[in-house]
């Protein structure tokens, strides 16, 4: 039986400041296409050098010793919220200290994945740490997949039946 792994978990491991630290060529390419008239204003993504590029790399895909071992604890506590929960009478304090360890392993993992960042900010050159940083406070906001309907007309409804 495969065990989901926590959102937060997963999150912590991944390498999101690499990706925001080094777009794809498609989100660059999107960003700056020019879209209908109506269409509201993009902010352009903009790529840090290759040199940094590099040293995200080195960081973000550096596995975290601890990562396995928290991972390893969530499972164990997930089971442990299930039993309880299947229990006929559950003990909300045995819940309750299940619930506190996965607020401090959450905690933990955030610090985690915090710490890598700012190290990663601080081995980028001033400039790349500045594209970095401002990519962060100004994110690309993809078109929605549906556009509004024209002259602000409301969708149909159906007729009511007799």
């Amino acid at each position: 039986m495969m065990r989901k792994i926590p959102m937060f978990l997963a999150a912590a491991a991944l390498p999101a400041a690499a990706s925001m630290a080094a777009p794809s060529a498609a989100t660059s390419v999107a960003a700056t296409k020019p879209g209908p008239a109506n269409a509201a204003p993009m902010a352009v993504r903009r790529s840090i050098s290759p040199e940094g590029n590099a040293i995200a790399k080195r960081i973000m895909e550096t596995p975290d010793p601890h990562m396995a071992d928290m991972r390893a604890e969530a499972a164990r506590l997930a089971d442990q919220k299930l039993q309880i929960a299947r229990s006929p009478n559950p003990d909300i304090d045995k819940l309750e200290q299940v619930i506190r360890r996965e607020e401090a392993l959450k905690a933990e993992a955030m610090k985690i994945a915090d710490d890598r960042f700012l190290g990663l900010l601080r081995a980028l050159s001033v400039s790349d740490r500045s594209i970095v940083l401002q990519n962060l406070a100004n994110p690309v906001k993809l078109p929605s997949a549906a556009p509004p309907p024209a002259g602000g007309a409301q969708p149909a409804k159906p007729a009511k039946g007799n």
